[in-house]
């Protein structure tokens, strides 16, 4: 390594796989390939957003007017949506970090309508869980006092989405942000099932549901067969779910050599790639979703020249999973996954 010169470096990576930037394999090396992503249609990078309320523009209105100090538009989306669990629970969840920001607008609205409104009960403890894992973040140097905040915050959490349970006995939303804080308060197995059964018992393909119970499975599993196996069940009921072998091979990655060759994850990938080409998939609560997974997943695959037309239509927006995972680098990384993909077109 110290005998070669940098482009003697770049020339080995590039032969092995040509589509690889080489600065992500060895630190230090330049920034390649130096693609102008603008000649595919795509946005600069200076313009990417990681705004979570940008895929559904009702969301992204309601979220638009919270943060100006106005929780009326917030509360009549959630009421419309009362039945629609997929768009509640894209609502919910994009509302919840707004009140994490700021909560100066949930307390508004909690002065106007008293604390027994299930709308608001639902994004107070959503807000709860977002603003505990702020304050803490993945890091694992978190110090004793956010490890004390946190901890506090999650039981607060816990405590108003089991009154948002109680207010609203059909709505599966509050035990989705019980799944989410399991993680962080470490419920046991059967604790953990026994929340995730309250939720598929309101609604058994739930997606966001889903995605947060595969996130505690690959938490606590020794190997990739038994969180591939839950994804598999899920993506049998409904290929609306297929998605969850993706976010599989994503969480085992690092571990497994070759999980995006696996024929189940290929499959998954295909399926996904076929719900989008038609009409009604393609404008869904969670089609950006979809896109996102679909387009890491084909440039990991080897087949970045496929995943172009997903990045030209996601334009702005780098919000979702998984650069939603890296944090402040999200934009970072999802630009450098647009690069990737324009140059295996050029090769």
């Amino acid at each position: 390594m110290e005998d070669v010169s940098q482009q003697e470096l770049i020339a080995l990576i590039r032969q092995v796989d040509p589509t690889v930037n080489p600065a992500e394999i060895i630190p230090g090396l330049p920034d390649i390939p130096a693609v102008d992503v603008t000649r595919w249609g795509m946005p600069p990078m200076e313009a990417l957003s990681t705004d979570l309320s940008r895929t559904v523009p009702a969301v992204a209105a309601a979220v638009d007017a919270v943060r100006a100090g106005d929780w009326r538009p917030a509360a009549a989306l959630l009421d419309r949506s009362y039945g629609d669990w997929a768009m509640r629970a894209v609502a919910v969840h994009a509302l919840g970090e707004a009140a994490a920001d700021d909560v100066r607008w949930l307390e508004a609205w909690k002065a106007a309508v008293g604390g027994r409104d299930r709308n608001l009960a639902v994004v107070e403890a959503h807000g709860l869980c977002w603003l505990s894992w702020k304050l803490r973040g993945n890091r694992p140097d978190a110090t004793a006092r956010q490890q004390e905040a946190f901890h506090t915050l999650q039981m607060r959490c816990e405590e108003v989405a089991q009154r948002a349970a109680s207010l609203a006995p059909e709505d599966p939303t509050p035990w989705l942000t019980l799944i989410i804080i399991a993680r962080g308060r470490g419920y046991s197995a059967e604790t953990f099932t026994s929340i995730f059964r309250e939720l598929q018992t309101r609604d058994p393909l739930h997606r966001a549901g889903h995605e947060f119970a595969l996130m505690y499975w690959s938490e606590s599993a020794v190997s990739f067969e038994p969180v591939l196996a839950f994804a598999e069940r899920a993506a049998a009921a409904s290929p609306t779910l297929a998605f969850l072998l993706l976010q599989a091979a994503y969480d085992a990655e690092d571990d497994f050599e070759g999980v995006w060759q696996d024929p189940r994850v290929r499959h998954a990938l295909d399926t996904i790639l076929r719900g989008l080409a038609s009409p009604a998939a393609a404008v869904g609560v969670y089609a950006a979703s979809d896109r996102n997974w679909a387009a890491y997943a084909l440039v990991n695959s080897g087949r970045g020249a496929e995943a172009v037309p997903l990045f030209v239509q996601l334009g702005t927006n780098a919000s979702a999973r998984p650069w939603e995972d890296f944090g402040p680098d999200a934009v970072v990384v999802f630009d450098a996954f647009r690069r990737r993909a324009c140059a295996a077109v050029r090769t």
